[in-house]
């Protein structure tokens, strides 16, 4: 079972391996695929139609570029936790969270994008006592849910139309241990380990009036089939059971605007709701939020400190899953600016963002993190140099 999560990692080289205190109730990380320009814009960009928008969760945004369009990034950053008994601990994490390439055939577009879409992952242990036998107790949580996106895309002069054919891929491994230190006493070991896959489909829309731009995107729900083995080891008794199950994602619908003003400035507003009430993963359904602003300069024009372009923006997400009989919220403020490079199209952005998920009062825990987003865009990797000269040949010198 672990070979399909093992080549899909070394082939796509996408991974989540930031923690959250939560990660023992549910995946508390969600992506919706924005590209690092999105990220420092308050996580928008369904409907951003005034760049080079390689934020393919709306796979009619694919229509945005005219040439071979690579993008990819990278998120560094740490993670605090805190419990209302004054426990903390500071982690850090390593974050790769999307790969896209973009074909363009006339008004037809055809590309490919992977991202890691959920994660929970944490790892704890301390030393208790029982009975007056000091053991050692470890509780570790690994899950993650990639998707990878075939997308052939439209453009239209009445709607621009983007189709994506999902495949999804993962799991979650539950791994407990009691390690005694006295040697009378028999150590014991649990690990539930749960692998899932299935394809998927997605719709999107989008449209440019002037200076103002929508989308809109749907996600259908998908069964994932899951295979479930649980191994213990409590001595004398040792055993691998294995079953079937199903792990269902909930049906997403999503849509967004954006609005151009004083020829320099644009903000967005986005909207994402998921219907989990539909499966039996999690109960209630829930909604994400965005808001960002944006300063994009012409480029060559005015200092150089004018030709930067800036974001700022915000975003406030429910979780789908409750810690303490309450609900989780996670709120996060966010800030990019991008650096324009020679080549028309091609740049590098950054972005940073502070984050607070849940609350000591109603959640019992709470986390705080700061991430730092690298990404690269618009590198067309397929075409060559153009020759500026033909050949010539030499006249020869006359006797």
């Amino acid at each position: 079972m672990k070979y399909f999560s093992l080549f899909f990692l070394a082939i796509i080289s996408t991974a989540l391996t930031a923690n959250s205190i939560f990660s023992f109730s549910g995946m508390p990380y969600r992506y919706y695929g924005c590209d690092v320009y999105s990220m420092g814009m308050g996580e928008t960009g369904i409907s951003d139609l005034f760049r080079i928008n390689t934020d393919y969760y709306n796979p009619a945004n694919a229509v945005s570029t005219n040439q071979v369009t690579f993008a990819t990034g990278i998120g560094m950053g740490y993670i605090w936790y805190l419990d209302n008994a004054s426990n903390s601990y500071r982690d850090d994490g390593l974050y790769f969270p999307y790969f896209v390439i973009a074909v363009p055939l006339g008004n037809h577009k055809i590309a490919f994008s992977v991202n890691t879409i959920s994660s929970g992952i944490l790892e704890n242990q301390g030393t208790n006592f029982w009975n007056g036998y000091a053991y050692e107790e470890i509780n570790k949580i690994s899950a993650n849910i990639y998707k990878a996106d075939l997308i052939y895309a439209f453009k239209n002069r009445i709607m621009n139309i983007g189709l994506a054919a999902n495949y999804y891929i993962g799991h979650r491994i539950r791994y407990w241990e009691l390690d005694f230190v006295s040697s009378t006493l028999n150590d014991v070991k649990y690990e539930l380990d749960r692998e899932f896959k299935n394809p998927g489909f997605s719709f999107g829309l989008n449209k440019k009036f002037g200076n103002l731009a929508i989308g809109m995107t749907y996600s259908t729900a998908s069964e994932l089939e899951e295979e479930i083995e649980f191994n213990y080891y409590h001595p004398p008794y040792t055993d691998i059971i294995e079953h079937d199950y199903t792990f269902m994602l909930p049906s997403q619908f999503s849509g967004g605007l954006t609005w151009r003003f004083l020829s320099k400035y644009k903000t967005s507003f986005d909207i994402y709701y998921e219907k989990w009430s539909e499966t039996d993963t999690y109960e209630k359904d829930t909604f994400k939020y965005s808001w960002g602003i944006a300063y994009d300069p012409l480029s060559g024009y005015g200092e150089w400190y004018e030709q930067i372009p800036l974001r700022l923006g915000a975003y406030w997400r429910e979780l789908p899953f409750t810690e303490n009989g309450n609900d989780i919220y996670e709120k996060a403020v966010t800030a990019g600016i991008s650096i324009p490079l020679k080549s028309p199209g091609k740049q590098i952005d950054l972005s940073g963002k502070y984050m607070v998920r849940g609350n000591l009062t109603d959640n019992g825990m709470r986390d705080r993190s700061i991430f730092f987003y690298v990404g690269i865009s618009g590198f067309d990797i397929f075409s060559k140099r153009q020759r500026m000269i033909e050949h010539r040949d030499i006249p020869e010198a006359e006797n």
